[in-house]
């Protein structure tokens, strides 16, 4: 198309154009070919007013130089027969509308293959639920009889007692009171002598005979050993 920059093709030909904006579009008047940004692409490359462009101009002049100033046509009818021009989706012609990413071989390869390892994964899950031996069920333990519930025949069955039958009387078992002890005090004798001897107190000897731990004990004397 007449309204697109002649030098603008893509990255990996150089002979063909996108009638759209594409990232992969190069401007092929510069050495080596620059990347062009979308609002360049919008306004110049895609339109008539790529004639403005200083870029095309420049790369104009040199041509028209080089071919010794004899009167040619433009660059773009010179190799407009072999110049390829895509067109694309109706949605990629609105160059108003967010960029759009035109897909390489290299990124369809990669999807393909994503595909690819998408639909052997739902394969291999389809065949695996299908083709999946069924689960054994599994038995349920029946409880076994505890053997303390199970009756010796060894073991004679305790009879409980009836409660009909009159009570029996329990006959009280009169323990015999064990004599006090008794201890004649000797010379040089205390109480805390004597507790000691017979493993007791002085404050239990004192209670068991009425007196006090101060008060004073004779020789002779007798006393409650508790």
């Amino acid at each position: 198309m007449d309204r697109i920059c002649p030098y603008l093709a893509l990255a990996d030909d150089g002979r063909t154009v996108a009638d759209g904006f594409d990232p992969e579009h190069r401007c092929h008047a510069l050495t080596p070919p620059a990347p062009l940004e979308r609002s360049r692409q919008v306004q110049l490359c895609l339109t008539e007013a790529h004639a403005r462009c200083e870029r095309f101009a420049a790369a104009r002049t040199a041509w028209l130089a080089a071919s010794s100033g004899l009167p040619r046509v433009a660059p773009d009818v010179a190799f407009g027969r072999t110049r390829l021009v895509l067109e694309p989706e109706p949605a990629w012609r609105n160059l108003a509308s967010s960029p759009s990413t035109r897909l390489t071989r290299p990124a369809m390869l990669a999807v393909a293959i994503a595909l690819a390892v998408v639909a052997l994964l739902i394969l291999t899950s389809i065949s695996g639920i299908l083709g999946g031996a069924p689960a054994s069920a599994t038995p349920t333990p029946t409880a076994s009889p505890s053997p303390s519930a199970v009756a010796s025949p060894s073991a004679p069955a305790s009879v409980a007692p009836s409660s009909t039958g009159p009570a029996a009387t329990a006959t009280p078992v009169v323990t015999p009171t064990p004599a006090p002890q008794t201890y004649v005090v000797q010379q040089g004798d205390t109480l805390n002598l004597i507790a000691s001897r017979y493993g007791t107190t002085a404050q239990a000897i004192a209670d068991a005979n009425g007196i006090k731990v101060t008060d004073t004990i004779n020789t002779g004397q007798v006393l409650i050993i508790p």
